[in-house]
């Protein structure tokens, strides 16, 4: 099957993305308008957020790699776009932030794996060290950001499990989008990871936001 979002071309993949004539995302909900497709993705995703949370086994095995994150993405998004689990098709910027062209996805996030499972999941991280490690993979993960839309909600979730593997989790109330996307910002920009480790140094907690 053919999607308008995936023809070949580059500048037809961008507008394929967009109910034709305007700039909101095609959407399974009927949404029209930007706020009423952003109440109703709230609503559903925070429905299957809840699901998963009491059934962390529909993701499968946590292999923390390529296919795992697809499935994270997936389960969040699948009331809402045809799309959900899938890796976008176009670039994306953020002022003059440039995240990871679509071709090239999987190569930050094989390295996120390989860390990972070379740390034994976390587990072979001191706590003093811990900040900083999740950081730097978070860095990459961020910088991959694998899908359309809805990357950071799938990228949070995916280190609310990794963290849950040691018995550790994220309160990600102590932080906000500012902080978040500044320090991930200046990680990218100036290969600056002080900000992103000072935030995980006040938001990591023993609290696993899943129980395995």
């Amino acid at each position: 099957m053919s999607y308008p979002w995936d023809t070949g071309d580059l500048e037809r993949n961008w507008l394929g993305y967009f109910i034709p004539g305007t700039r909101v995302l095609r959407n399974r909900v009927g949404a029209k308008t930007f706020n009423e497709l952003q109440n109703a993705e709230n609503d559903l995703v925070e429905t299957r957020l809840i699901e998963l949370r009491e059934n962390p086994g529909l993701l499968g095995d946590r292999s923390y790699d390529l296919r795992f994150t697809r499935a994270i993405h997936r389960q969040l998004f699948q009331d809402v776009y045809d799309w959900a689990g899938d890796f976008r098709t176009v670039g994306i910027e953020k002022g003059d932030e440039s995240f990871c062209p679509p071709a090239n996805i999987p190569q930050p996030m094989d390295h996120v794996a390989a860390e990972i499972h070379r740390l034994d999941r976390l587990k072979a991280v001191s706590e003093e060290g811990l900040s900083g490690t999740v950081a730097y993979l978070y860095d990459y993960a961020n910088f991959a950001h694998p899908f359309r839309d809805g990357n950071g909600r799938a990228t949070r979730e995916f280190f609310d499990f990794l963290l849950a593997e040691r018995g550790s989790g994220l309160d990600w109330e102590k932080t906000d989008s500012s902080e978040l996307h500044g320090a991930c910002h200046t990680a990218r920009a100036r290969s600056d990871l002080s900000g992103l480790t000072a935030m995980f140094a006040k938001i990591l907690d023993a609290d696993p936001g899943y129980d395995f």
